[in-house]
């Protein structure tokens, strides 16, 4: 893992979403976890190890690569209410029938699998204080419509979640792409300076403008096919031009092709006020 402060570590080089431990005066607090089974009894051992006392997990938002691993912790987890509503309706089979995927170590360590659900929520903002340190929790709709960043005021560190996919490509599967700008003019008020993003590399606030250009780019492309009386079938097969801007992160090579065709497919909904979007103003 990556030392960021003198109490914070993350880990930007695995499968899954990013995830940091918190080193407080009163145990740790870990932001997401790993999305491989693997990955999260390793990171188990490695608290173990350090003689440290895991008291929370937060989760930053509902997709799997940010709470499939909450299940190998004993600890009570801390989310957005909407996140906690997303992992209890999760259809495990299929969940767990990916993730078994992703090495041959997997399937024997989901046996038995129970998600560890957020059992503490919040709606819009929550402050948790534990031994020295404190976090702020705030609800930043974009990606989702559960996104939450965590800011760490006394290390100068804030977690992003997925409102920043850093040089990697950005999934907009279910993103509602104006409140994601709208976070990330949220994200630049925050006092803190460095940034790690859900995806991609440790970062700061220099990448703002650059992750709001991008989302621009997105609503313009399929905003000109809506325009051009593109059907939404033709628009998914057709519009493939974003791909290749930014690399896939790390474990989703050969998913660039799919990942464009579910962007284009939210995107367009959004636009024309249909599908999952059908009645929102």
């Amino acid at each position: 893992m990556q030392r960021l402060s003198a109490n914070v570590l993350v880990e930007t080089g695995l499968r899954g979403a990013n995830h940091g431990l918190v080193m407080t005066s009163d145990g740790i607090v870990m932001i997401d976890s790993p999305h491989k089974p693997s990955d999260a009894l390793r990171l188990r051992a490695e608290i173990a190890r350090r003689g440290g006392r895991l008291r929370y997990i937060i989760n930053t938002e509902p997709h799997g690569d940010h709470w499939t691993g909450n299940a190998f912790f004993d600890v009570p987890v801390i989310a957005h209410e909407g996140v906690r509503a997303r992992i209890l309706e999760t259809d495990l089979a299929e969940h767990l029938a990916r993730v078994a995927t992703f090495s041959p170590e997997e399937p024997a360590l989901l046996e038995g699998y129970r998600p560890n659900a957020p059992v503490i929520t919040f709606k819009d903002r929550m402050t948790l204080h534990v031994g020295n340190h404190t976090f702020e929790m705030i609800h930043m709709p974009g990606h989702t419509a559960f996104q939450a960043a965590v800011s760490i005021r006394e290390e100068g560190v804030a977690f992003t979640s997925d409102n920043i996919f850093h040089k990697c490509h950005t999934w907009l599967q279910e993103a509602n792409p104006d409140e994601w700008l709208v976070a990330l003019e949220s994200l630049r008020e925050l006092k803190e300076e460095v940034f790690v993003p859900g995806h991609g590399p440790v970062c700061g606030k220099d990448y703002l403008d650059e992750q709001g250009s991008f989302i621009e780019e997105w609503k313009a492309y399929v905003l000109k096919a809506i325009e051009r009386g593109m059907k939404k079938e033709e628009a998914i097969e057709r519009l493939t031009g974003m791909t290749g801007r930014y690399p896939m992160d790390i474990g989703q090579d050969g998913m660039a092709p799919g990942v464009m065709k579910r962007n284009v497919a939210n995107l367009y909904d959004y636009f024309t006020k249909s599908g999952m979007w059908a009645g929102r103003a």
